[in-house]
């Protein structure tokens, strides 16, 4: 059984190779992300440029869809000091210039070049460390892992420019092209994200709770996100029982009940996860 995977890209020409490979149509036209998806659990989202759009788009296209474990992808271009025009790298850690978080997306066994990720505001254009630079990872990457499990999150990057080849002289029709040449790794890591996330879903499946009590109080975005969360939670310490009794229980608003939850879950004496 094969898993699903949402694609994260900044910009419409990354995106072009990818709707053509895996078939992707627009199911939300004229909103201000757009969205594609097809009949093999792959979706996609081209965000914009920078770290907020990165991360309102990865909200966006989660929402709009049904609760379930789907993996995440960023896919882009960046730049790079010394690195190969097209060289495609997983990134292994990302740093977000502006506020110093670090993030650390996770090591596989695919082996696929990695780099360091550095997030910036602007376009590089002196490369001083020894790493990839980008305008989107790290909003990407910390919005997603707030949505499911940091091992179902991975960013890919592309190079497009580098000391020689600066950013200035980058041509956006080339870009589709760079994508194109990192075809095998790519559907490389779509595989590997789609079978991971179904065996994730096999092992975390969501009980049954969790659709009940989303009927029965009023969730925001990022509290739905976290019911979900809890409720795995008490599935894998098997605790199946005490969520039984909680759903059935009435309490004031969604607030409250997570409370309550969390009291629970705090008993085993184990953190929330």
């Amino acid at each position: 059984m094969n898993g699903a995977v949402n694609l994260a890209v900044a910009h419409r020409l990354e995106a072009k190779v990818l709707l053509d490979w895996f078939d992707l149509t627009e199911i939300e036209p004229k909103k201000k992300f757009r969205c594609y998806g097809g009949s093999e659990g792959i979706a996609l989202t081209v965000t914009g440029m920078g770290v907020e759009n990165a991360a309102a788009g990865v909200r966006h296209l989660h929402d709009s869809q049904p609760p379930g474990f789907r993996a995440w992808l960023n896919i882009g271009i960046a730049g790079h000091d010394s690195a190969a025009l097209g060289e495609g790298f997983l990134i292994r850690r990302i740093m977000h210039r502006e506020s110093g978080e670090l993030y650390w997306p996770p090591v596989t066994d695919l082996k696929l070049p990695g780099c360091e990720l550095i997030t910036v505001a602007e376009p590089e254009t002196g490369y001083p460390e020894d790493a990839a630079y980008d305008m989107e990872g790290a909003g990407f990457f910390a919005a997603a892992a707030g949505l499911i499990s940091t091992d179902l999150v991975y960013v890919f990057k592309i190079i497009s420019d580098n000391r020689e080849n600066p950013v200035a002289n980058v041509d956006p029709k080339q870009v589709p092209d760079l994508i194109r040449g990192q075809e095998s790794a790519i559907r490389k890591l779509v595989s590997h994200l789609r079978e991971r996330s179904a065996r994730f879903a096999g092992y975390y499946g969501m009980p049954v709770e969790f659709d009940l009590l989303l009927d029965k109080y009023r969730f925001s975005a990022t509290r739905k996100a976290g019911l979900a969360r809890l409720c795995r939670r008490f599935h894998a310490l098997g605790k199946q029982d005490r969520l039984t009794a909680l759903a059935r229980e009435r309490f004031r608003d969604a607030a409250s009940l997570m409370t309550a939850m969390d009291a629970e879950l705090a008993r085993t004496g184990k953190p929330v996860i």
